[in-house]
């Protein structure tokens, strides 16, 4: 069992994982923003309005913590995509092939003349996203698999879970069911 495939990494594809890991970061303090814009709304409705109906005020609260969760949630995504932008863009590094080989013997990629090779019990986890398989060989850095770059992404998808299934310990797995 093997899977081999040319990859290009660019802005995009860079922006997508690290928004991956701060949204993997703070999704549960995007939910405890929600929750004080519930209580602040539910407190101040009360206060201003004493004689409020409580389903309404339940609903109204409802409806600004489920915003400001949401604009939490917003304000990263947008933050992470400039700063990505701006890193990439100061250190002068354009889109990149990356050669990526999967066989027995672990994962080898390529990029330009450097070549890598990690044996399967040297990931630290596997991840697979709506967007991408991520190879994490470090906390924050990863091998990016794209899927939007694959021929046919179901096939493919499929074939990638078998192997990472086969060779990779379960508690290190992060894949879609399917």
């Amino acid at each position: 069992m093997s899977y081999e495939r040319d990859f290009t990494i660019g802005l995009r594809e860079t922006q997508d994982f690290h928004l991956s890991l701060v949204l993997r970061r703070w999704w549960k303090g995007a939910i405890g923003f929600g929750v004080v814009g519930v209580l602040v709304v539910w407190m101040y409705l009360y206060r201003l309005i004493p004689d409020s109906p409580p389903a309404v005020v339940a609903v109204v609260a409802g409806i600004f913590g489920v915003l400001t969760a949401a604009g939490v949630l917003a304000a990263l995504a947008i933050t992470t995509r400039m700063k990505v932008r701006d890193q990439l863009g100061r250190s002068g590094q354009g889109p990149y092939v990356q050669s990526t080989r999967i066989d027995g013997f672990g994962v080898q990629v390529r990029v330009g003349k450097k070549k890598a090779k990690l044996p399967f019990d040297r990931l630290l986890r596997v991840r697979e996203t709506r967007k991408a398989f991520y190879l994490f060989i470090a906390e924050e850095q990863a091998w990016l698999l794209p899927k939007a770059q694959m021929e046919d992404v179901e096939k493919e998808s499929a074939q990638l879970r078998r192997i990472f299934r086969a060779v990779v310990e379960s508690r290190r797995l992060e894949l879609k069911k399917k």
